[in-house]
């Protein structure tokens, strides 16, 4: 098993043992547990709720196919309590197998997913958002700095706002293409880095410039990158 994605099919390829299918899940998990005792949020609550929400998918779709089974009801058998359907056809062991893997699996993703919500929340208690200088009309372009207070370092990318279909509903998505890292000089304020960007891309006379700040260190591209983004697209939403 991929120690990123779950593999969609994991319940039904291979052998067809829950307790073997238990093992290979947790030691999935313990792989992002891992990633968040680093306080990376990214992308393991990506790949987690991607999961849960395939065997959510999944879960539906075998009550469904257990109701096409059993065809028309016939009656009530008095004795064992039980509904009697016409053309009633499944395999008990299979759905016992199924039942008690589903019942195992989705309560302990569903636990891992509550620690990574919990620590994007603590992320983002330490990380603040606001505009830098006069904000243009047009704002689907512009500038994200990224200060990172404890390191005293600046990383500044071009963002650009897009709208997808995915899965027949409308989002927002946000590309970051990064531009500098340095230091950031106690001479040279957010505003004076915004004028200079200006110069050295003319094509942007007045961009949207968004300084997201962060009071305390955390790993870059797997979580103050990914919060900030995700700030930046609901203030530009709102």
């Amino acid at each position: 098993m991929s120690r990123d994605k779950l593999p969609k099919d994991w319940i039904t390829s291979g052998l067809l043992d829950a307790e073997y299918k238990q093992y290979l899940l947790l030691a999935w998990l313990k792989h992002w547990e891992r990633e968040f005792r680093d306080v990376k949020i990214y992308p393991a609550l990506g790949h987690l709720t991607e999961a849960h929400r395939d065997l959510k998918s999944f879960q539906k779709e075998q009550k469904n196919w257990r109701k096409a089974l059993q065809g028309p009801l016939q009656g009530l058998d008095f004795a064992s309590r039980r509904l009697i359907y016409r053309h009633f056809n499944t395999h008990p062991e299979l759905q016992k197998y199924l039942d008690e893997l589903l019942a195992f699996s989705l309560p302990q993703i569903e636990k891992s997913i509550a620690t990574g919500r919990n620590l994007y929340e603590i992320v983002e208690e330490h990380l603040e958002l606001e505009p830098i200088g006069i904000q243009p009309l047009y704002r689907d372009e512009g500038y994200l700095f990224v200060f990172d207070e404890d390191q005293n370092q600046v990383n500044n990318y071009r963002y650009t706002k897009s709208r997808i279909i995915l899965n027949g509903e409308r989002h927002v998505q946000l590309s970051l293409n990064p531009i500098e890292q340095l230091k950031k000089s106690w001479t040279e304020t957010f505003e004076q880095m915004k004028l200079r960007l200006a110069r050295q891309f003319p094509e942007w006379p007045n961009p949207a410039v968004f300084l997201a700040r962060v009071s305390y260190s955390f790993p870059l591209q797997q979580t103050t990158l990914p919060v900030a983004k995700r700030r930046l697209v609901r203030f530009l939403m709102s």
